[in-house]
């Protein structure tokens, strides 16, 4: 199984050091983790995907809280070219959230990229969205110590999601209705923003075919990725979060090891010395 793996080194740019050249704008739950690993196969490396920003450095994630707080809530001045460049400097391509919340603000800082829209039907995205990203926000117990024991990244990490899915559904509490309305509303939205001419919307179902052909690609050999179904985003979102757990738990024990040591050659020189 292919997975999406964050980059190594991922951080801020102090200016762009490749040419933006796709724009993903599909909503989460359309295949745009497949997406990811079709574009990069296809050279678009780094291409930028709601997974990797969610386990990018804190710094990151504050600036993407930054860019929603400035358009949204009126808090701080809206990103232009510049930031963007901070931002992703070293993308080739961009899909999922939070991206799309920005689909206007990056056609015009990036106008020569190529626009994609991966899409399906309302009522199977909402039975697919339903189960893995409403699901993952139930309140619990364990999310709030994670939280706690993880104040940079994890925390940091659930203000950002909590962000981004108040501003695509205007509420905490998204309804099929509501969800399925705000869907429909933002695919017409980027159907009206991008020229036709650099638009492809299809489904990842076909495969590389409508994808390769629209960018001037060659078919690769290999089959068109097919990762993050309900099973696999489940156990994606449950790795993410046990990390500050393990990462504790590793602390905690080299703790009492490295205690222990000084400990037993007390007792060693005590007993034979």
């Amino acid at each position: 199984m292919q997975a999406i793996v964050p980059p190594p080194n991922m951080s801020l740019q102090t200016e762009r050091i490749v040419p933006m050249q796709v724009l993903a704008m599909g909503f989460p739950r359309t295949g745009t983790s497949s997406l990811k690993i079709a574009l990069e196969t296809l050279g678009y490396v780094r291409t930028n995907h709601g997974f990797t920003v969610h386990t990018s450095s804190g710094a990151m994630m504050d600036m993407w809280i930054a860019a929603i707080k400035a358009k949204f809530f009126g808090e701080g001045t809206p990103f232009g070219r510049a930031e963007w460049d901070k931002l992703l400097g070293d993308c080739r391509a961009v899909a999922d959230v939070p991206h799309i919340l920005f689909a206007a603000e990056l056609m015009a800082a990036y106008p020569d990229a190529k626009v994609l829209l991966t899409n399906r039907s309302p009522e199977n995205w909402w039975k697919s969205f339903e189960a893995t990203v409403v699901e993952s926000r139930k309140p619990t117990l364990f999310r709030r110590f994670i939280r706690w024991l993880d104040p940079e990244q994890t925390a940091k990490s659930m203000q950002l999601a909590q962000l981004i899915f108040r501003v695509l559904f205007d509420t905490d509490h998204v309804t099929k209705d509501i969800a399925q309305a705000r869907f429909t509303a933002h695919y017409e939205e980027v159907r009206r923003l991008a020229p036709k001419s650099r638009l492809l919307e299809f489904e990842v179902k076909e495969g590389w075919g409508p994808l390769a052909k629209f960018l001037g690609k060659e078919v690769p050999a290999t089959a068109f990725p097919r990762v993050n179904d309900t099973e696999q985003f489940k156990k994606r979102v449950f790795g993410m979060r046990m990390k500050p757990v393990r990462m504790w738990a590793g602390r905690i024990v080299w703790a009492l090891v490295t205690a222990g040591v000084p400990a037993a050659l007390l007792l060693y020189y005590r007993v034979w010395v």
